[in-house]
């Protein structure tokens, strides 16, 4: 019976010693909280630079949900979530979304620990640019 228990306790340290047990072996990459600005391109309108709060959770293998938030006064202040397709092959992330000024679409690329994103309205027009650090 001593050796099951030594067993068992040697199998435990060793999973986690060797990260198995830690949770972060194969952690997504997208997954979390990313921190920047999101900065307008179209001065004459109602848009206003803001610093961004995203927190992405992964929904299916290949579709992410971000609660999109901006700072303002200190706080978190809910701007609404977004759904965003990822390709593997290409590091980016494409969501869409409707709104008064028509289509928007976002897209993010990937480069580590950092995302660059764009969102474009009207089919082209560049409305924001985003530039994205994982905390």
């Amino acid at each position: 019976m001593k050796i099951k228990y030594l067993l068992f306790f040697s199998l435990l340290c060793f999973g986690y010693r060797s990260g198995i047990c830690q949770g972060n072996v194969h952690a997504d990459p997208l997954v979390g909280t990313w921190k920047g600005s999101s900065l307008c391109q179209v001065k004459d309108s109602p848009c206003h630079d803001e610093a961004a709060v995203y927190h992405a959770t992964k929904l299916t293998p290949t579709t992410y949900r971000f609660q999109m938030n901006k700072m303002v006064d200190g706080k978190e202040v809910e701007m609404g979530p977004l759904v965003f397709t990822w390709n593997e092959k290409l590091k980016t992330l494409t969501g869409t979304n409707k709104s008064s000024r028509g289509t928007g679409i976002w897209l993010f690329h990937l480069d580590g620990s950092k995302m660059h994103g764009t969102l474009t309205i009207d089919g082209g027009t560049l409305f924001r640019v985003i530039e994205l650090q994982k905390e």
